[in-house]
């Protein structure tokens, strides 16, 4: 199942999977405009086999606004068959507690992570929990920043919930952080972080849901395809839940792997992981 080659194309293994969950940043755009030639590869793969596509995003917003974030960009409901967010698994989670008191890091544009929850946003000291869908404002701030603040949440003895494992994403040609590094580095400084978004099993649960329900049966392990840019997200998720990847090179590890077919395989013996194909950016 694992065969680790380079193609040049969906195309040439299409036909084994009856299914896909693809990932959305760094695949279908870049977080500034769509890219044509992957849009046209998941329509195509729809329109000659007739077989679902399922997005699966570390987003930290509900899929109905991915879904409108997507429009916006340029990537076209036909290419896809519906989404599975992370924010919709931590949204979920919400929603099953009793009233949350919530200490939110992130930018207001993510505050419908919370639309249905009984919750109040309330000062550290006041908190039940934190909530991170990423930093305040990432075009000025790097995760350092946050180390004294965490210092004094660490006294308080709350856990963090993140709701964007991301470390990076695309931001037109740069590289931008997101809540996974926030994530990280309140881990390492002794904080509790619950994830449920990729690389764990919470968003894979739902996610295959969907395909299911699109499908109108279960699918096995061994029919599904996962493709994505990320190894710490995408990649290590797949593997972890024993689907075969199509991992995309030329995503946030580009300046690491130069289009080299070597040091792919270099990456992903250091790392420890495996893929079933990968390729530089998606195509059919």
């Amino acid at each position: 199942m694992q065969q680790q080659s380079p193609i040049t194309g969906l195309s040439q293994i299409a036909d084994q999977f009856n299914g896909i969950l693809c990932d959305v940043w760094g695949v279908l755009h870049n977080g500034m405009s769509a890219f044509p030639a992957a849009i046209e590869a998941l329509e195509t793969y729809k329109a000659n086999y007739d077989r679902p596509v399922v997005l699966i995003t570390n987003a930290p917003r509900p899929a109905n606004e991915i879904e409108e974030h997507l429009r916006n960009l340029g990537v076209p409901r036909s290419c896809y068959d519906s989404i599975v967010s992370s924010g919709d698994v931590v949204q979920a989670d919400l929603r099953a507690t009793d009233h949350a008191k919530v200490y939110h890091i992130g930018p207001k544009k993510n505050h419908s992570l919370f639309h249905g929850v009984s919750f109040d946003f309330v000062k550290p000291e006041e908190a039940d929990i934190i909530v991170c869908s990423g930093l305040n404002d990432r075009r000025v701030e790097e995760p350092e920043d946050y180390r004294s603040h965490f210092e004094d949440l660490l006294k308080l003895d709350l856990t963090l919930i993140c709701a964007n494992p991301d470390i990076v994403a695309e931001q037109g040609d740069k590289l931008v952080w997101c809540g996974g590094a926030l994530a990280k580095l309140y881990e390492e400084m002794g904080g509790r972080v619950v994830i449920t978004g990729k690389p764990f099993h919470p968003i894979y649960d739902m996610a295959r849901a969907e395909l299911n329900a699109h499908a109108g049966k279960p699918l096995e392990t061994h029919e599904i395809l996962a493709i994505g840019d990320g190894f710490p997200t995408d990649i290590k998720g797949a593997n972890a839940q024993g689907i075969s990847a199509l991992f995309l090179t030329d995503g946030i590890h580009a300046a690491d792997l130069e289009g080299n077919s070597e040091a792919v395989v270099k990456m992903l013996e250091a790392e420890g992981m495996q893929v079933h194909s990968f390729m530089g950016r998606l195509s059919w």
